[in-house]
């Protein structure tokens, strides 16, 4: 028998071409060919991973590789992130199925990625299911109703769930508290963000046997507590704890000491808030709470500090030395608004998770008690968050800060306040500096809406400093004020882009619309989303023709808005909608495409 040239690759070989494969090409590509490919691929038959498919591509996997591979299936994540729709359209598969494990008979773990309102009925088909990831989709406001059901199915009703994450939920989720508690005494890992720290203290009481908890509470509320965080109901067991919050009324430093005192038994803990309770920068404060954790490892922290201007000025030295007792290593610095102490080194290898780090661009002029610690290299960042509050700062003062989380895969920079005449040889001067990991840049706001361009394109355009980027999002009015300046230059190499308008932004307009299309001609995912409908109604369908026609390489497409609606009444019927879709797309009738419409939001998967 003749072999082929693929056929005569040893394992090994063909293992390392699959790394540069999706799963669905690794099973559509190799599967069913003959048994030794079939036992090389075996993995991928059990992870079957739809993120990022083409419709096309996805309804192969549904009407041709699903039966195939159904019985291996062990993880499975299905996504709307960049292929809008896919969730639902999954749910059409498992319609006649009261569970999923009756379609996966060895399903063990579910992620849903950009989950929304459209997406609730496979809430009721997790039985069996030990692991369920859910990300909600963050420009779409979940329902009280979706609010309701992801509680009952998740947390209320009896289940096998050894893990769950219900993350993104914008305010947070809304738990129910006026119903019988079930107690999950499987439940030993959960990832949550909450509204409430009500609801904290509820998962407290529903989830006895927890070991490692990682929470958010997004709202402060004025109202008394409605659960009492008693001794009795804090976990026994727990060995990771993890607290975050953005909301600087949330959590003062006593009741932190009262909530983490009562858990002896975490070995790691680890803390990434904002505050305006400056007893938490009292290292004394921090060694009396420690030395409650008697199994206690390894402390992790993130504070950052309000200051107004009716506090004294801070004594950074005074802090530093405070902190000697606790033998808790850390660095301090201040801007005009924020006080930011860290742990050092920025390491999370211990945790056996990646994290993510807000700093500030005066994060150069910090101040340690361990410089080696200080200057270690920072280990398991993924996403590095430099916030400039809109504070003068110096491009050398930003690229410092930057240059240290070489291993970042997103970066997202706000608040740039950078004098657009200051270093314009930027890149002669920072010929070190490397992100070779970095796929994702978020440039959310300048001041005025002015782009330092060379600050951008070191960042954006430099395939030596990032040779990975592919992903940029931005507000409006930045993003044209950058196009604008940019006459006549493209950058190629973005192919998903994610824009955000508000009041500040202005009106969209046609011009511009054509120029940015001319800037970024390579598209395969565009997402733009506006505070008020109004700011794009003017021209909301010409923009929508001009993007499809103008982008012939785009795979999906959304326009929303938070407020109003959109002004494409005449198209609300989903068969006018098709068809005008696949008329600006040059689609033959065959040809499928997936198109949602509604007051808020158009979006198109191809």
């Amino acid at each position: 028998m003749y072999l082929s040239k693929l056929e005569q690759l040893p394992d090994e070989i063909l293992l390392e071409i699959c790394i540069y494969l999706k799963p669905f090409d690794i099973i559509n590509s190799f599967g069913q060919l003959n048994s030794r490919l079939e036992r090389t691929i075996s993995q991928y038959r059990r992870d079957a991973d739809l993120h990022h498919l083409t419709f096309s591509q996805f309804q192969r996997w549904s009407n041709h590789l699903l039966s195939y591979t159904a019985e291996s299936i062990i993880n499975l994540v299905v996504s709307n992130w960049n292929s809008p729709g896919q969730i639902y359209y999954f749910n059409q598969l498992t319609r006649n199925y009261n569970s999923l494990h009756e379609l996966f008979p060895n399903i063990k773990q579910l992620r849903l990625i950009d989950f929304t309102n459209d997406d609730i009925e496979i809430l009721s088909k997790l039985d069996m299911i030990e692991k369920i990831f859910i990300d909600a989709d963050a420009l779409i406001t979940l329902s009280y109703s979706t609010h309701i059901l992801l509680d009952k199915y998740l947390f209320c009703s009896f289940n096998h769930f050894k893990e769950i994450r219900l993350w993104g939920v914008e305010n947070g989720i809304r738990l129910q508290h006026n119903i019988n508690i079930i107690e999950n005494f499987h439940l030993e890992r959960l990832t949550i963000s909450v509204a409430l720290l009500d609801d904290l203290i509820l998962m407290f009481r529903r989830s006895p046997n927890l070991i490692h908890f990682n929470a958010e509470v997004v709202q402060y509320n004025t109202k008394e507590l409605r659960q009492n965080a008693t001794l009795e109901m804090l976990p026994k067991y727990i060995k990771f704890f993890h607290f975050q919050t953005t909301d600087q009324y949330v959590l003062s430093y006593e009741d932190l000491d009262k909530l983490v005192s009562n858990m002896p038994t975490i070995e790691l803990l680890s803390l990434d808030l904002d505050t305006n309770d400056l007893n938490y920068a009292d290292g004394y404060n921090w060694h009396n709470l420690l030395s409650s954790l008697w199994n206690l490892t390894h402390t992790y922290f993130k504070i950052r500090i309000s200051l107004t201007s009716d506090m004294k000025p801070v004594d950074i030295d005074s802090i530093l030395e405070s902190f000697q007792p606790a033998n808790l290593p850390i660095c301090c610095y201040a801007d005009s608004k924020v006080l930011h102490i860290d742990t050092i080194p920025y390491d999370m290898t211990q945790f056996k998770t990646n994290m993510s780090v807000t700093i500030s661009p005066n994060a150069k002029l910090a101040k340690t008690t361990n410089i080696e610690l200080f200057q270690q290299r920072p280990r398991r960042v993924q996403t590095l968050i430099v916030d400039g509050q809109h504070d003068s700062t110096s491009i050398d003062d930003w690229l410092c800060v930057i240059s240290r989380f070489s291993e970042i895969e997103i970066l997202q920079v706000n608040a740039v306040n950078i004098l657009e005449d200051e270093n314009n040889s930027i890149e002669n001067n920072n010929k070190n500096i490397r992100l070779p990991h970095l796929s994702y840049l978020h440039y959310i706001r300048s001041t005025s809406c002015k782009v330092h361009i060379p600050f951008f394109k070191f960042l954006a355009n430099n395939t030596i400093v990032s040779p990975q980027l592919k992903a940029l999002s931005m507000m409006y009015g930045d993003f044209i004020y950058l196009c604008k300046r940019l006459s006549g230059f493209s950058l190629e190499r973005i192919n998903e882009l994610w824009l955000y308008g508000g009041e500040a932004d202005g009106h969209v307009t046609l011009k511009d619309i054509n120029l940015l299309l001319k800037t970024f001609p390579c598209l395969y995912h565009f997402v733009f989303n506006n505070q008020s409908s109004r700011l794009m109604n003017r021209h909301i369908q010409s923009i929508t023709e001009m993007i499809l026609r103008s982008s012939p390489k785009l795979i999906s497409f959304r326009i929303s808005c938070n407020k109003g609606s959109l002004k494409l009444s005449s198209l609300m019927d989903n068969e006018t909608c098709n068809a005008w879709i696949k008329q600006i797309c040059n689609l033959n009738n065959h040809e499928q495409i997936h198109v949602i419409i509604n007051k808020k939001m158009l979006s198109v998967w191809k």
